[in-house]
């Protein structure tokens, strides 16, 4: 199945993946335009104070003190790296700059339409047609186009667990990404829940904060020692009026909790007519963890579990060649019977993970759209730091990294106060 050179393509959402697309949509001369929720780009790395911008919730889950738990290198756009001064790891507002030179750079804000809120993907006949409304002037307008491309992450909807009793408890309950800054939460009775990278990132910023830190998680790691409040508890049981009960029985007095459960899938805006099974768990079926198969003129960037922005400009390479027709997708067959023998055997929970497939994954994307090589090394760094990182939790990010070739990389101790030689 070979597309013709796309005579208009629609990207949706001005985060890292849809600025990686329009790169590359740019270079192969493909016309594009690209629609953003938000007053500016950057999606999931801009810092959104104004909880309710626009009248609409929080789009991102971006905190102030926030650094990125990744090493930059395994983050970068293809052949666009950080200043050789950065730290391996970055704050956010410094990965912000980083969004905003790379837009620069490559002329791309002039395609972006900002305050274009999609809210339906329908396939009419021949053609796409999107839905929006301007979050300012509150119009809504379809635009009509050939191909699209969705990118509009996995950190826009929270993942809100549901407690017995919760509705009784006089404390606030919050999701991590209503979290902005540490002081409204000084000497404060805090729960945080959830282990996941931002529940431990939460303990390290909150300890100092909170006159008691209790942390409710199963997660087994090395633990450090947070400080004398911070306690440690099981799952919880139940809500009280003014505390939590917690599966071992024990209490806890609580002022607010906060809940570090991760985020769902929010494809909502796309219509039945895309042919797509959609659920906050899961999207399918899907060829190459991306490539609607039932449409094959939509392609889904971020559905792979887990995913580093790595993972998405590989994909981005792979929907804009696959837009300009530089290659052939398989028969619509053939994409079944692919995504059926890789999903056989899986929960339908789990078909959208790459568990220990990513180095495959970009040498599948690259062999088939003839696109570099994401190198092995950049997974090589993945697993190690994600090792790393519940072994030192307080001190990896002291560390620097080096990559030296396609397969190997050096790691260094060099703990500094934050750099941004990048100017925008």
């Amino acid at each position: 199945m070979l597309f013709q050179l796309s005579r208009r393509t629609c990207v949706i959402g001005a985060g890292y993946g849809g600025l990686a697309s329009a790169r590359y949509l740019k270079q192969h001369g493909v016309q594009f335009s690209l629609l953003e929720a938000q007053r500016s780009l950057g999606g999931n790395w801009r810092l959104q104070t104004d909880l309710e911008e626009d009248g609409l919730p929080p789009l991102t889950g971006v905190y102030k003190q926030l650094r990125t738990n990744t090493p930059r290198q395994i983050m970068e756009f293809a052949n666009w790296p950080f200043p050789d001064t950065t730290p391996s790891y970055p704050t956010a507002p410094c990965f912000y700059k980083y969004l905003q030179n790379f837009t620069k750079a490559f002329d791309l804000e002039k395609y972006i339409q900002f305050r274009s809120l999609v809210t339906l993907v329908k396939w009419a006949d021949t053609q796409w047609e999107i839905s929006y409304i301007k979050t300012d002037s509150k119009e809504n307008s379809t635009m009509t186009c050939d191909f699209v491309i969705v990118t509009t992450g996995r950190w826009s909807l929270p993942k809100i667990p549901n407690f017995e009793g919760q509705d009784k408890f006089e404390g606030k309950i919050i999701h991590i990404q209503k979290y902005k800054d540490p002081e409204p939460f000084r000497n404060l009775r805090i729960l945080l829940i959830g282990a996941g990278p931002s529940g431990l990132d939460m303990a390290m910023h909150l300890t100092n904060q909170s006159s008691r830190l209790i942390h409710s998680h199963h997660l087994e790691y090395n633990q450090p020692f947070f400080g004398a409040n911070y306690v440690k508890k099981p799952d919880v049981k139940k809500f009280t009026r003014r505390g939590v009960v917690f599966q071992d029985d024990s209490f806890e007095e609580v002022d607010v909790v906060i809940l570090c459960t991760g985020y769902d899938f929010d494809f909502s805006f796309l219509h039945e007519s895309c042919g797509l099974t959609v659920s906050r768990k899961f999207v399918l079926p899907v060829y190459q963890h991306m490539v609607n198969i039932r449409r094959p003129s939509m392609v889904l960037l971020g559905l792979p579990k887990p995913t580093i922005p790595k993972v998405l400009d590989a994909q981005a390479n792979y929907a804009a060649s696959l837009a300009a027709g530089k290659f052939e997708l398989p028969s619509q067959d053939d994409m079944m019977n692919s995504w059926l023998q890789e999903a056989g055997g899986r929960s339908i929970v789990d078909v959208n993970f790459l568990a220990d497939q990513q180095d495959q994954y970009f040498a599948n994307l690259s062999a088939e759209a003839r696109t570099p090589r994401v190198p092995p090394v950049i997974t090589i760094v993945r697993d190690f730091n994600a090792k790393n990182r519940l072994e030192d939790l307080f001190n990896y990010r002291d560390y620097d990294y080096k990559v030296l070739d396609d397969q190997n990389f050096e790691r260094f101790y060099n703990p500094r106060k934050e750099i941004c030689d990048i100017v925008v």
